[in-house]
């Protein structure tokens, strides 16, 4: 019921479906109260596309004259709403006012039979002042009124709502996440962080959702509680959040606050309204200002979803041209409260690098320091630092590489030339990303990105060499630098470069696996390589956009002698086998592993039960998405092979 189409990381637009239509997320929740529609349910269908609304089931449930109503003709008829809609159970109201007087399964019951597309159960509110054994009862408590729910309703056309609590505690977050997913739910709400949001605590807050993800696991969709404002859209959905519910629309309009972006802003502090909206297109800064209390509220309001629909809008265009890092990075600029956040973010990066390709078609811009630190950049310089291994035995020549001059390789051609294989050294780069080996210069996003000219940073560089403890080092100064080296014969430079990336991309091993033997290059104009041959069979060609390799199946078929099993490998279903071998794509729910280390955009070897390779792919998912969804694609095939070839 929950399909992803796009990705970027963690971000994804998907497809849910619930009873009432598919809702493309991401998506917002417009709160409607059925005793104060300030713009109605069909206006916010009509006029706003809305997909899904969400309401409180605990406000009709104490109306006699609504209760009736929604029980007699369901909700939908209310609220006069023919899409989704999400009821909430009471938790926030219990948060703000105290107990209720109604028990956990009454509310839900009442959910259900009034025809809620995804019921809520009434979790404990865990408040950001709660210390940690308070918390953990209200986790224990929440956790058992989920199973509870789910054993009344798990089967039922509903979705049941579970929401993720736990105070700001990451242990517990996570702890509760892992548990409520055993329950195997369809909808994953995280609970209890208004508080954070309305102290602008963004540093804990993207610590929770982290943890409530990384506790979950490959479901989805999640929904963040209380999220209405635009300018936490990109950031929330970079770290997986699917769906927001949004009163702050009305809220801020009662009392003449503009949403933007970038904040807030009062209708009294304003002169230009600085927006196209269809609202504000229509009206003067002065003519909004004049009109009379309720229509000028009413217009606000209008004002702030669409503002909020066209950020939604964005961040779904920058997911499909995996540009998200760029727009949060810009985005949280706007705050300083969000740029602790981006803090937030390093700290987590491994637990976001399990959903990042190892390269992509769109650029890496440098925004900040914080650009140094996401997830693509650290594994790059995390396996330099510790897997990558010099290819020859000698002197580590170190070049400064120019922001103008990329990739590095193509400026260098008379050095290369000059230094391999006529000399046995070691060729560094000094680059914005930290050191870099020089035939690792054309790997996203080493020739990929643009820095500022002046990032080259002498302290790294030497961190790095003291790291690997290599101490026989030359700075490149004009070939008159050949007068200081002895002239010992090493390995030439294409050689250095197709066994180093092969490491990096594959796996440890597979570098000398497709160098084993006579190397043959086909290149471009250019001089970039096209084509690798090796014993005069085709085996890798490089992409012209990440500067990593698409395997060509004589390639494959050396990758899965040689290398064992789990390695590069997932491992489909016998059905799926032969569907996979005739070149068609590889879907979740056929899937019985996947190598832990792939990635999504890696090229993977598919086998069958017997370790027989079907095909050559590249993964959509990370593995443990391929392993746990059960619809959607897991891996688009390129290769099939017949029973023959395997």
């Amino acid at each position: 019921m929950f399909e992803i189409k796009h990705r970027d990381g963690m971000a994804r637009i998907a497809e849910f479906t619930t009873p009432h239509g598919v809702v493309d997320t991401p998506n917002i929740m417009p709160v409607v109260n059925p005793n104060v529609k300030l713009i109605t349910p069909r206006e916010l269908q009509k006029k706003f596309k809305s997909e899904v609304l969400i309401t409180n089931s605990y406000v009709i449930y104490q109306s006699q004259h609504l209760k009736d109503r929604a029980l007699e003709r369901g909700l939908h008829s209310l609220l006069d709403f023919t899409g989704a809609i999400m009821t909430d159970s009471g938790t926030f109201q219990a948060h703000v006012y105290g107990e209720l007087d109604i028990e956990p399964t009454e509310i839900l019951d009442f959910q259900v039979n009034i025809g809620s597309d995804i019921s809520t159960i009434l979790d404990m509110f865990t408040e950001p002042t709660d210390n940690s054994s308070v918390v953990k009862k209200k986790v224990d408590t929440t956790v058992a009124r989920a199973v509870d729910a789910m054993d009344r309703y798990g089967d039922g056309p509903s979705h049941i709502a579970l929401p993720i609590q736990g105070g700001i505690y990451p242990d517990l977050r996570e702890e509760c996440a892992e548990r409520l997913s055993r329950l195997k739910g369809s909808f994953y709400p995280i609970g209890g962080v208004v508080p954070l949001l309305e102290n602008y605590r963004f540093f804990d807050l993207v610590n929770v959702i982290i943890a409530s993800k990384r506790g979950l696991g490959p479901t989805g969709p999640v929904h963040l509680f209380g999220a209405g404002h635009p300018m936490l859209y990109p950031l929330a959905v970079l770290l997986g959040c699917d769906l927001f519910d949004s009163s702050s629309y009305a809220k801020y309009a009662r009392r003449g606050d503009m949403m933007y972006p970038d904040g807030t802003r009062n209708i009294d502090d304003i002169e230009h309204l600085a927006c196209l909206c269809p609202t504000c297109s229509d009206l003067t800064v002065e003519e909004l200002k004049d009109l009379d209390t309720d229509e000028k509220t009413r217009k606000i309001a209008e004002h702030n979803l669409w503002v909020s629909y066209n950020e939604i809008e964005k961040v779904k265009q920058a997911v499909r041209e995996e540009s998200l890092w760029e727009l949060v990075e810009r985005r949280a600029r706007a705050h300083p409260y969000l740029l602790k956040s981006l803090k937030a973010l390093t700290s987590n990066w491994k637990t976001m690098e399990i959903y990042q390709p190892k390269g992509r078609k769109k650029a890496l811009f440098y925004t900040g320091k914080s650009t140094l630190e996401r997830p693509m950049v650290k594994r790059l310089k995390v396996w330099i630092r510790d897997s990558y291994s010099p290819t020859v035995c000698g002197p580590t020549i170190i070049f400064n590489g120019r922001e103008d001059k990329k990739p590095y390789n193509r400026y260098l051609t008379r050095e290369i030339k000059a230094l391999s294989p006529e000399y046995s050294v070691n060729l560094l780069m000094q680059t914005p990303l930290g050191p870099i080996p020089l035939e690792m210069d054309e790997v996203y996003p080493v020739a990929q990105s643009i820095f500022p000219e002046d990032l080259n940073d002498e302290a790294s560089l030497q961190k790095y060499l003291d790291r690997c403890d290599i101490t026989d080092v030359i700075y490149w100064d004009g070939l008159e630098t050949l007068e200081s080296l002895d002239k010992v014969t090493g390995i030439s430079y294409e050689l250095m470069k197709v066994y180093s990336v092969c490491e990096y991309q594959f796996c440890r091993g597979a570098g000398e696996v497709l160098t084993n033997g006579e190397l043959e290059l086909v290149k471009n104009r250019r001089g970039r390589i096209k084509n690798v041959f090796l014993n005069g069979k085709h085996i890798l060609s490089m992409r012209h956009y990440d500067g990593l390799f698409s395997l060509k199946e004589e390639g494959a078929i050396l990758l899965h002698k040689h290398l064992q099993a789990p390695l590069l490998r997932v491992q489909v279903t016998e059905d799926s086998a032969s569907y996979n071998a005739e070149g068609k794509n590889v879907f979740n729910g056929f899937v019985n592993y996947a190598w832990e280390h792939i990635r999504p955009g890696d090229e993977v070897l598919i086998v069958d039960p017997n370790d027989s390779l079907v095909a050559i792919a590249r993964a959509f998912n990370s593995p443990y998405e391929m392993e746990n969804y059960h619809v959607g694609l897991a891996a688009r095939t390129r290769t099939g092979f017949s029973s023959s070839q395997s």
